[in-house]
């Protein structure tokens, strides 16, 4: 028994007759006699339908199976708008990774806005180092992630939202403050990366390679910036992350160094698996950019 054969039943009640039920359906007429020869067989039916003088009539033990019939009918189309409605981000829950930065500027607003047009979705999100996130996104336990580009592409799919430049941050009583810095100074300190991931931090560390500069001391990496920024009161250490994660921070005791040639970028935007896409995704990609 098969869903297309139950329809084929209904049908037939419904236009009273197998002829016009093959009309309806547009198959031949042998194909509904086939259908309903497989339902009988299924069900140990003698008869699904009776003719007494011309007059077409749903036997005994058809009419027991007819509620059910319906029924099964209804529950499939309504297992199969709910599936479209996943499909396509109406309905169900998303789980989302983000790396700080984006939850510190746009992410936030742009998924408002974005659950607006569609009130029956829930959001779910992670807020994690890159490398956590991209493992989860791999294993399913994320559908969409927003962060720095990858460095393997094989298995994603990635759309670049924008490139964040690198800043060094200090306490305004730094030492340094107000001074033309030497490049070579910036080796004398302590600092703070406002990250755990492994690609940011060979970002910094290549820097500092390629200029023939003394690699400096981490003494600390955080994913929270908050703890960054409260390690660098009261010291002389410096804190390495992106203009765009500073956007929303108004602490005065906390000051972004003028240093020359201080040139670090890096690309960032949002990550899905291959071939992942929704009208969810695509609303909130509008609404982010």
């Amino acid at each position: 028994m098969n869903l297309i054969e139950v329809k084929t039943f209904l049908s037939v009640i419904k236009e009273n007759g197998i002829t016009a039920a093959a009309k309806s359906l547009n198959v031949t007429q042998p194909a509904v006699t086939k259908r309903l020869e497989n339902l009988k067989n299924y069900f140990g039916i003698s008869e699904l339908f009776k003719r007494n003088s011309g007059n077409f009539s749903v036997s005994d033990e058809a009419k027991i199976l007819l509620p059910y019939a319906k029924n099964l009918v209804a529950l499939a189309e309504t297992a199969k708008n709910e599936i479209g409605d996943q499909i396509s981000g109406k309905k169900g829950k998303v789980f989302i990774g983000s790396g700080s930065s984006w939850t510190l500027s746009n992410l936030p607003s742009a998924l408002s806005k974005t659950l607006e047009s569609f009130p029956n979705l829930s959001i779910d999100v992670n807020v994690d180092s890159p490398d956590t996130l991209l493992k989860k996104l791999t294993d399913n336990e994320i559908d969409i992630l927003f962060a720095r580009r990858p460095e393997n592409l094989e298995h994603f799919d990635y759309i670049n939202l924008r490139t964040d430049k690198f800043i060094i941050l200090a306490s305004s009583k730094h030492p340094l403050r107000g001074k033309n810095i030497n490049l070579n100074d910036l080796s004398n300190y302590k600092w703070c990366i406002a990250t755990t991931a492994s690609q940011t931090k060979s970002l910094f560390d290549n820097w500092f390679s390629s200029r023939n500069l003394k690699k400096p001391e981490i003494s600390l990496s955080t994913n929270s910036l908050r703890m960054g920024l409260n390690s660098l009161k009261n010291s002389s250490s410096l804190l390495f992350t992106t203009l765009k994660a500073t956007e929303t921070i108004s602490d005065k005791s906390i000051e972004i160094l003028d240093i020359k040639d201080f040139d670090i970028y890096r690309d960032t935007g949002v990550i899905t698996r291959k071939g992942y896409n929704s009208s969810f995704f695509q609303t909130l990609l509008e609404n982010i950019t």
